[in-house]
């Protein structure tokens, strides 16, 4: 005994969706995409240059413990690897086991390593900088070098990191 009594046309209606309406759902996406994807990739590199500032404040406190437990900074030849490795110099007589930080620190976040000279060029003790993005001198926005005697200024601005 059938309660209801409905047509083959009428159920074949409500089984699926039409292809006007995937449409329609596909087009909102799309738009939605459109508007939020400009928005978020903009943030990804601001982001990383923010990330790159805090990693140059966080290595230069371990370049500080380094003198203070060394009385001196690493040259530029020993690098930022000091902080991770004791050098073969002997006068560094107080390094610390387990070393100033962990090795993954010494990349920006585009994957090159940080620059470090001592004796520095901006009025500093020391010069510790990232390219930035095109991982070369100079550049605007992303692509600007951050160094420690910048981390105040504008992002979208470059001071070189040999200081032309």
């Amino acid at each position: 005994m059938r309660m209801f009594s409905e047509s083959p046309r009428s159920l074949s209606r409500e089984r699926g969706f039409t292809l006007i309406e995937i449409m329609v759902v596909v087009i909102i996406i799309g738009l939605l995409a459109a508007v939020i994807v400009p928005s978020v990739v903009g943030k990804v590199g601001e982001a990383r240059v923010a990330k790159t500032k805090q990693d140059i404040q966080a290595l230069g406190t371990a370049l500080t413990m380094y003198r203070l437990d060394n009385f001196k900074y690493p040259n530029t030849d020993q690098g930022l690897k000091a902080l991770i490795q004791q050098p073969a110099d002997p006068t560094i007589r107080n390094w610390r086991k387990g070393g100033y930080i962990q090795d993954g620190t010494l990349k920006d976040p585009w994957g090159n390593d940080y620059q470090y000279v001592y004796p520095g060029t901006h009025g500093k003790e020391y010069d510790l900088y990232s390219y930035g993005a095109d991982g070369q001198e100079g550049g605007e926005g992303e692509d600007a070098d951050v160094g420690n005697w910048n981390l105040d200024a504008q992002p979208g601005t470059s001071q070189s990191a040999n200081g032309r």
